[in-house]
């Protein structure tokens, strides 16, 4: 699924979720705290696999780290273009060598 397509199955889906308090009047602000709360959890597994002396497993994080995604594509709505912005970020931040 490209981000184009995420992002808008995303708030579509969001807003059909109508005996949902939480959808209902998620704005930027709401999505952010989900986000937020994400964050925590992937941060909390890693905590815990690094004092247990472990490797991070993927159904520890997998599922906050979707959120963080899906919460995105919402905290951007349709003022947002995520696929462009993500590609715009990605060559800003690991510009292709000439050299290729």
């Amino acid at each position: 699924m490209d981000l184009s397509r995420l992002q808008a199955e995303v708030n579509i889906r969001w807003e059909q979720q109508l005996n949902n308090p939480c959808h209902a009047s998620a704005d930027a602000g709401h999505a952010l705290v989900h986000m937020t709360k994400a964050l925590g959890k992937v941060a909390s597994a890693l905590n815990d696999s690094q004092h247990e002396g472990r490797a991070l497993k993927h159904s520890e994080v997998a599922p906050y780290l979707a959120d963080l995604v899906i919460c995105a594509s919402r905290f951007s709505g349709a003022d947002i273009d995520l696929d462009a912005a993500v590609t715009a970020r990605l060559a800003e931040k690991f510009p292709v060598s000439a050299e290729r």
